[in-house]
């Protein structure tokens, strides 16, 4: 006899609409990965002068198998599962822009420019209305990385009003999340595991499973942030059961 105590590396296959498999992603560090087994109780209940009440009959009903699953890496894939949204690529190239129209709000707030991840070189402006140059550095303060610009107090600009600027942007190049695009995701998980109390070697294999997220993405937490996936486990065809563990 021995007790469980598992270590191990989880992977998660994000499955498409039609069950096709994406790849494995991981291994993914997993915090939790419970799966519970219910069943529903079925009574016949005796009406009898001495046995009313009792059971006369008592069938437990499988109910799905259920998994709860916490992870706190957090790629884009693994993010875009805990927002429900896809993922695409993001490769903006590098490129100059020309004469671009904007109007500066009043009071110092922002506008944003069409690009982001500017050169800090090179900036040009005019004034639109009454026409006349922009200085940079006196009418203007901009956020480079964000693409953001607007008046500085005591300059040219300070009111608010209609511009042109020229500048450079760099090549920007990562992962786009879209969040909110899905009402659930689909994914197979699969565990190289090891029992700690006996040095086996074990495997966990979920073919499908239908999740969600139970708890909201805060993204400006003060610790690392956890996701939590929570759903059903599908009977998938051809199988004879909905998931398998094997000690090895």
């Amino acid at each position: 006899m021995s007790g469980l105590l598992l270590a191990g590396d989880i992977f998660i296959d994000r499955l498409t609409d039609t069950g096709a498999s994406t790849g494995l992603i991981g291994p993914v560090n997993v915090s939790q990965l419970a799966i519970n087994t219910p069943s529903n109780e079925v009574v016949r209940t005796s009406k009898r002068k001495a046995s009313h009440g009792q059971a006369l009959d008592v069938v437990k009903i499988a109910q799905p198998s259920e998994i709860t699953i916490a992870f706190d890496d957090q790629p884009a894939e693994l993010l875009a599962m805990a927002l429900l949204g896809d993922t695409s690529v993001i490769n903006q190239g590098s490129g100059t822009a020309t004469d671009e129209a904007i109007t500066l709000p009043a009071n110092q707030r922002w506008a944003k420019l069409a690009h982001s991840n500017l050169a800090g070189a090179g900036i040009t402006g005019a004034i639109v209305t009454p026409a006349g140059p922009l200085d940079i550095a006196a009418d203007v303060e901009i956020n480079y990385a964000a693409g953001l610009i607007r008046a500085k107090k005591g300059g040219a600009m300070e009111a608010g009003g209609a511009i042109t600027l020229t500048y450079q942007y760099n090549a920007i190049s990562g992962m786009a999340v879209k969040g909110g695009l899905r009402p659930q995701i689909r994914a197979r998980i699969v565990g190289d595991l090891k029992n700690l109390a006996t040095g086996k070697n074990c495997k966990l294999e979920i073919p499908e499973s239908a999740l969600a997220p139970t708890n909201p993405v805060d993204f400006m937490a003060s610790e690392f942030v956890s996701t939590t996936l929570s759903g059903k486990i599908k009977l998938v065809d051809g199988k004879d059961a909905p998931f398998e563990y094997h000690e090895l």
